[in-house]
């Protein structure tokens, strides 16, 4: 039944008849061992209005033709083997009487129960066996050549959200056993698939987290509630902000514990739980706790004993600032700084040359961020992001309305400090137009300081960046209207409504903005370690 239906006996496949026949078989086995009501098969072979006035003849055939299939003789004549499939008239319809253990899919149920019960006691590798081989009975979709006659039964939908929930916890699993590795692609595939399910959204959060990549666990979540409030109209439930808060944090208690097992340290009084292993949650609760679950990163090695599960710690609600939405017109500038090709810091034939580049890159590349903080401070702009060599500065219209010109003024600034001649390479994009901007409340309640921008803005800034070329700052089409006459700018590879800027006329910093020269962190080359 975990793919198309098919009937073995002594090893090979019985022929089934046709459609109604198939449907039938495939109906009563979604409640074997159990009385369906004549009514209720009739429902479930026609459509209200479509019901033949001889859909029972149909039936009854039907049944006829599946007890000489299920009945004492295989197909090739041999007696049926103890416990088969036995099709029995009962009233008020009929019953399929079979041993559970011979169908799929309760085969399937059982060794599901099997595995969370292993979860939630704490032995992660033994539900990982069991809830693996329950997901290995699956061939495809449940009774996938009736779905594609286009047969569409609540039961059907119910059996394949188990399969999703149960994949769900086998992730759960394997993260619990340190394979954040191994189950990385397998996770971010079913994202891919079910976007909307925040569980194993956090779950892909969490494991790209312990494998070092912060950046990208952030991404996911921006992802996901970038969909949300712009397609429902929803926040991200709270566990999954929590968790959110906690890899921005690096809360330890995200990292793998390899202490002995031994009495539980106290947990810290600043911190509450998302979820223990040892705390089920109800399925189909959107708010489902995101259960933390401990794993290795470093150097992608496994444990070489078990760790001990704990929860995810995170601040407590109470802890958490109200946060004000909404959407605004304003101008974002993205920008990335990169190591030029020969232009890292060598230490000639210095054994510790590995070394001393390594730390020669990372000082410029610190540097190359505050060069960039500052430029976009010194126009008016806020810096609500930065991982890496890479900057989001925000810039919203003063009374001028002159963000757009304000965030390439910026951009231009950073070019001019980051040049090439200085060991870099800058690629930047600014793009304006409404985002939704996140923003800590005010005074009087409505929005005060930005926290974070996001939306299709961000993307279409991604995008240019993505497109831009060393030393190159792109920009769309309402940058260039709203930043006027003041800027010089040509075609972007003939992408239309993509603008390469050229250059910017001079201008003070913004109102209000202290004039005063701006740091100039590359003033002189970059120290290497030892001299």
């Amino acid at each position: 039944m975990l793919g198309p239906l098919e009937v073995m006996s002594g090893g090979r496949r019985v022929p089934l008849g046709g459609v109604k026949q198939r449907a039938t078989l495939g109906f009563l086995l979604l409640h074997a061992n159990q009385v369906v009501p004549t009514s209720r098969l009739l429902a479930a072979l026609w459509r209200p209005d479509s019901t033949p006035p001889t859909a029972r003849k149909i039936l009854q055939n039907a049944v006829w033709g599946l007890r000489g299939i299920l009945g004492e003789s295989g197909p090739d004549g041999a007696e049926a083997a103890e416990g088969a499939a036995e099709l029995v008239t009962r009233a008020p319809g009929y019953l399929i009487r079979t041993d559970p253990d011979r169908i799929d899919l309760y085969v399937f149920r059982r060794q599901v129960r099997e595995g969370r019960a292993e979860l939630v006691g704490g032995r992660p590798e033994a539900a990982v066996a069991s809830l693996g081989a329950a997901l290995r009975l699956w061939r495809g979709p449940a009774l996938a050549d009736l779905a594609e006659t286009g047969v569409v039964w609540p039961e059907l939908t119910a059996v394949q959200n188990a399969r999703r929930d149960v994949l769900e916890d086998y992730f759960e699993a394997r993260l619990a056993c340190g394979q954040h590795y191994a189950v990385l692609g397998e996770l971010e595939s079913a994202v891919e698939a079910e976007p909307l399910r925040e569980r194993s959204s956090g779950q892909l959060m969490l494991a790209l987290y312990r494998c070092g990549r912060q950046a990208h666990a952030l991404a996911v979540y921006n992802r996901l509630r970038a969909t949300l409030v712009e397609n429902l109209g929803l926040e991200p439930g709270h566990e999954l902000r929590r968790l959110q808060r906690a890899i921005l944090a690096h809360d330890p208690s995200l990292d793998l514990d390899l202490a002995p097992a031994g009495p539980a340290p106290a947990r810290p009084a600043a911190l509450a739980p998302v979820a223990a292993a040892d705390q089920p949650c109800e399925r189909g609760d959107r708010r489902r706790a995101l259960t933390a679950v401990p794993t290795h990163r470093r150097h992608g090695r496994a444990p070489e004993r078990t760790a001990s599960a704990r929860p995810v710690a995170v601040p407590q609600q109470a802890s958490v600032r109200t946060e004000v939405t909404s959407r605004e017109v304003v101008s974002v500038l993205l920008v990335r700084a990169g190591i030029a090709p020969g232009g890292s810091p060598g230490s000639g034939g210095d054994p510790r040359s590995g070394l001393d580049e390594a730390a020669g890159q990372d000082e410029m590349l610190e540097r190359a961020d505050a060069v960039t903080r500052a430029r976009i401070e010194h126009f008016g702009g806020l810096v609500v992001g930065s991982l890496g060599p890479l900057s989001l500065g925000l810039f919203q219209d003063a009374r001028g309305g002159d963000a757009a010109l304000r965030a390439l003024r910026a951009a231009a600034a950073v070019r001019e400090a980051v040049a090439p001649g200085r060991g870099l390479t800058l690629h930047a994009a600014v793009a304006t137009g409404r985002a939704l901007v996140r923003s800590a409340p005010g005074d009087s309640g409505g929005p005060g300081t930005p926290l974070s921008v996001n939306g299709a803005l961000l993307d279409l800034c991604q995008r240019l960046l993505n497109r831009a070329g060393p030393g190159e700052i792109l920009l769309c089409e309402d940058s260039r209207l709203a930043a006027g006459p003041q800027v010089s700018y040509g075609p972007a590879d003939g992408s239309p409504g993509h603008w390469r800027l050229r250059e910017v006329s001079a201008r003070p910093a913004a109102p209000g903005v202290a004039t005063a020269a701006y740091p100039t962190p590359f003033a002189r080359p970059p120290r290497r370690i030892g001299a």
